[in-house]
């Protein structure tokens, strides 16, 4: 049995640094000026894991030894240790309005006002500035959140401006008008292009976009130093992931304007369709999206199954075919079952399976399953990365040297999809993660192995397409099963491609210091 890095323990980062000069692809965000003294470890809060065994989960370091974290499921309430300490204490969901020209309204959850339905403004959950180290010791990685001598998570700088806080949307993204909106009980919009979603963010005005690789490794840190797992797998589950992909094998048998669609399909296949989820009805192509509605019955008719679904009636044929979607937002708290009671957990649908409920992690609700999220941040060009870290000049598939700068790390093409199974030597899981200096926030994986299954280690799914410009997607959609994990990043996504499992997800920063928040 592996022992924990004792919480009395101090250390030097000089010593550190020394040794991460003889690692190659290893780097350091603190510097060795520091004294044993400024790094006791009852400041620290942070996990580790093996570099050498592929299938170590993690353990707690320093201070977060003997802490305990479990998370809710339905109504049963989970437990963190972690509630009274920052930043974790200080995470807190809120509305973000526009008042006036120069004006946000600020409202958190518990104060007049504070509404999940947009009618206050936008449902966030707000993050407060924290520094982290990660490095490299003794054949271990580690992730270090409370030393207040190491850098600011990168995500609270803009433009060299170091932010106090960012706000993450609580809910995935809405597009209404050209506007992209973060409110509950709406089907999260999808099948749109990369750059419609990154333009809704920016509709919304100064300090808008979209959530970010730097908004993954952030969030990926505190709940894996919360929960001492690397594999969110372990944590949460694999949420909203095993629900059914629209293909025309559902074809639909009746020719009517109807709120019914009469489908021959497998019982497995409907069982992935649960009263309360989203039917997506397409046309002859998989793009064509003509709806998508919640299912409000599912009844067995000869070898069909009659899926009636709300809202208007709509026009089918016999070149109809249906599917799932992705569920409404705040499903954590709305599901036809057992809902979610805690901030972080999954709730009770049909039953209490990690792979067919909704999760959240503080508030912040799906970071895996349902929809995939396009990240903005991060170009592709010929298996080269280009990162930029200026949110106002995100711009998706552009790799021009000067706001996108191309990182030293090298990548391996994987253009396999893998498997909706858990079994070792079919899928890519990915085994150590960049740390490359000139992108140190993007959690990519830099290596991968087909000899795990997605419980071990990272959990993790590892893509790449190296011919020409591609983009990240992030999490795994709502079919995607063993493979949706926050360190899941398919970096195959064109600028043109759009499809029902793609969507985004708001971020909020207050840059503009003219404004008032």
């Amino acid at each position: 049995m592996k022992k924990h890095f004792e919480s009395s323990k101090h250390f030097s980062l000089c010593a550190i640094t020394m040794s991460l000069l003889s690692l190659c692809g290893c780097f350091i965000f603190t510097s060795c000026e520091k004294k044993d003294a400024d790094l006791k470890s009852g400041d620290l809060y942070g996990i580790r894991w093996s570099i050498t065994d592929e299938t170590d989960l993690g353990e707690r370091c320093f201070s977060s030894v003997g802490l305990q974290a479990t998370i809710g499921v339905g109504s049963q309430y989970g437990r963190s240790d972690f509630d009274n300490i920052f930043p974790w204490s200080d995470i807190k969901r809120c509305n973000i309005k526009q008042a006036g020209d120069k004006e946000y309204s600020l409202v958190f959850e518990g104060e007049p006002g504070f509404s999940l339905d947009g009618s206050n403004g936008d449902v966030f959950v707000r993050i407060p500035k924290f520094n982290i180290s990660r490095f490299v010791l003794d054949g271990y990685e580690y992730r270090v959140i409370g030393d207040k001598d190491s850098s600011v998570h990168e995500a609270f700088i803009e433009n060299g401006e170091v932010l106090d806080e960012i706000y993450i949307s609580a809910f995935e993204g809405f597009l209404e008008n050209g506007e992209l909106f973060s409110k509950a009980n709406l089907i999260p919009s999808s099948n749109y292009e990369a750059h419609d979603f990154l333009d809704g963010a920016k509709q919304k005005g100064n300090g808008y976009s979209l959530y970010d690789n730097r908004c993954v490794d952030m969030i990926w840190s505190l709940m894996a130093i919360e929960y001492g797992k690397r594999n969110t797998n372990r944590i949460i589950g694999y949420g909203l992931a095993d629900l059914l992909q629209p293909t025309s094998n559902n074809l639909v048998e009746n020719n009517e304007t109807t709120n019914v669609a009469r489908v021959k399909m497998s019982l497995y296949e409907m069982q992935q369709m649960p009263v309360g989820s989203t039917i997506t009805i397409c046309d002859k192509e998989q793009t064509n999206v003509i709806a998508q509605r919640t299912i409000l019955n599912v009844q067995k008719d000869g070898d069909c199954f009659l899926i009636t679904f709300d809202g208007s009636p709509i026009s089918l044929s016999s070149t109809c075919f249906v599917g799932s979607g992705a569920c409404k937002t705040n499903f954590c708290e709305t599901v036809p079952g057992e809902a979610l009671k805690w901030h972080t957990g999954r709730a009770r649908w049909n039953d209490s399976e990690s792979t067919r409920n909704p999760v959240r992690y503080r508030w912040i609700e799906n970071p895996v399953g349902n929809l995939w999220h396009l990240l903005p941040d991060v170009t592709f060009y010929n298996g080269c990365m280009y990162y930029c870290k200026d949110m106002a000049n995100y711009s998706f598939g552009k790799y021009d040297g000067i706001n996108y700068i191309k990182t030293d790390s090298v990548y391996t093409e994987n253009n396999d999809n893998g498997t909706k199974s858990d079994v070792r030597n079919a899928n890519y899981w990915i085994t150590g993660l960049t740390n490359d200096p000139k992108a140190a926030a993007v959690p990519f994986g830099k290596s991968f192995s087909k000899k795990l299954r997605s419980s071990e280690g990272f959990g993790g799914y590892y893509y790449l397409n190296a011919s020409g410009v591609v983009f990240i997607a992030n999490g795994g959609g709502f079919d995607h099963l063993w493979r949706c994990n926050m360190l899941t990043n398919r970096a195959w996504i064109r600028e043109t491609s759009r499809w029902y499992l793609y969507g985004a997800r708001l971020m909020f920063k207050h840059v503009d210091t003219t404004t008032r928040l």
